[in-house]
């Protein structure tokens, strides 16, 4: 990556509330271990390859910060 495209990610990261990065963090790390599962190959065989990558860029991690503890 160079320089360029490497600030232009960290200023547009900057501008994001940490909920936001957490999500988008543990949405890609979600994305790649189904990939790696065993679960992967059963959703490919399914539904073909392509329909099947476009399901898994459909699967986003969502955090809530407005949560009560009772």
């Amino acid at each position: 990556m160079g320089k360029g495209k490497r600030l232009k990610r960290l200023k547009r990261n900057a501008e994001k509330p940490l909920s936001d990065k957490f999500s988008e963090a543990f949405t890609r790390n979600f994305q790649k271990e189904l990939k790696n599962s065993e679960l992967w190959d059963e959703i490919v065989s399914q539904y073909g390859e392509k329909r099947a990558l476009e399901l898994i860029r459909e699967c986003k991690a969502e955090v809530k910060t407005d949560l009560e503890i009772k």
